[in-house]
This record gives structure tokens, C-alpha cells and sequence, in this order.
């Protein structure tokens, strides 16, 4: 699956990851509070998980 790779690292496109719905996971990040806050995404249903194993 995931294996161990940096939230940054999946971020930049380094694999490609699909959702349980099967769509691509892609990693977004805001800005929120004072804080860079990293979530991912499913693109084809726009399901939110704060990892991509979460939409797995």
C-alpha cells in the first residue's frame, strides 16, 4: 500500500495513489491558524482523510 513516505513526498506527485472509490489521492495543504495544515484528498468523489491511507 502506502509504505513509508513523507506526507511532503506524496505531496510532490512521487506516486500515485488510488482512493477505495477509485479515484487518485492527491495531497493538498492550507494554511490555517498559523499552521500549514496537509490533508488528502480523493479526486474523484473529493472525500477528505488527513492521510491517504485513510481513503484506502
Amino acid at each position: 500500500m502506502a509504505g513509508k513516505i513523507s506526507k511532503n513526498a506524496r505531496r510532490e506527485g512521487a506516486q500515485d495513489l488510488m482512493s477505495r472509490w477509485g479515484g487518485k489521492i492527491v495531497m493538498k495543504s492550507t494554511f490555517e491558524n498559523g499552521k500549514m495544515r496537509h490533508f488528502a484528498v480523493c479526486e474523484k468523489t473529493g472525500h477528505q482523510g488527513r492521510r491517504p491511507k485513510d481513503l484506502m
